[in-house]
């Protein structure tokens, strides 16, 4: 989620007058190393599916992931005539301090960092039309994310449609975050909701609203990127539609 995190960072220095315009760039290449580190901790799927917030997920998949965007203040983007591809309205940020590689299992820092989002934003659940979840296809951070949802969005979590990219590109790590945002924002773009991959069925932790039948068409005015990370680091982007 470093992708993720060094947006916020970027949006707060634009936000400030510290800077006018931030290049955030990110990429990670599947190693040795993280495939052992994972492989140990039995996070990857042994199957190589990622199925993310479904019944019979067995894990995570890495993946390779390069991603850049440019984030500017609506002064800076009008002076260079740039096209505006969609606009950052709010982030949040949060740590639940629960387990260096467990999540929290109410989600308590995922809900604190998406309620900041909708806070900075002035925005209310009702507004978001997707979610593009963090869902690594873990049991527990699946679960864990679903409690989140619930707990920030109220009704709406069951709601409005979700679906996590991982379940077709993987979890690229430190380039996911910025990648997923790319995602999202074509999403808005595209005006089509990308599918949730993989889904066998049901889980009874994880009742929200997948997008399980391939990509349909839908018009949401405001998107949630989340990401999440070892050490309980929880990242909430509210993208909104240029």
């Amino acid at each position: 989620m470093a992708g993720s995190t060094a947006v916020a960072d970027a949006a707060a220095a634009i936000r400030t007058g510290s800077a006018e315009r931030v290049v955030v760039a990110a990429g990670y290449l599947v190693d040795e190393e993280h495939f052992a580190l994972f492989d140990a901790g039995r996070a990857l799927a042994p199957d190589g599916r990622v199925r993310p917030f479904s019944a019979g997920r067995q894990g995570m998949v890495l993946g390779d992931g390069v991603a850049a965007v440019v984030l500017e203040s609506a002064a800076a983007a009008r002076r260079r005539s740039a096209p505006v591809l969609a606009r950052l309205a709010g982030w949040g940020r949060a740590g639940d301090a629960h387990h260096v590689s467990q999540p929290h299992p109410q989600g308590t820092g995922l809900a604190r960092a998406v309620r900041n989002a909708l806070h900075r934003a002035g925005r209310l659940p009702e507004d978001i039309g997707y979610v593009n979840a963090h869902g690594t296809g873990t049991a527990a951070s699946d679960a864990a994310e679903t409690a989140g949802l619930r707990a920030a969005l109220g009704d709406r979590a069951t709601l409005v449609p979700v679906s996590s990219s991982k379940s077709v590109h993987g979890h690229t790590l430190e380039s996911s975050g910025l990648l997923e945002l790319v995602v999202t924002v074509g999403t808005l773009r595209a005006g089509r909701l990308p599918v949730n991959a993989g889904y066998l069925g049901a889980d009874e932790r994880c009742g929200l609203n997948l997008v399980t039948e391939g990509p349909h068409r839908a018009a949401p005015r405001y998107a949630l990127s989340l990401n999440a990370a070892f050490g309980g680091a929880n990242t909430a982007l509210l993208v909104g539609a240029a």
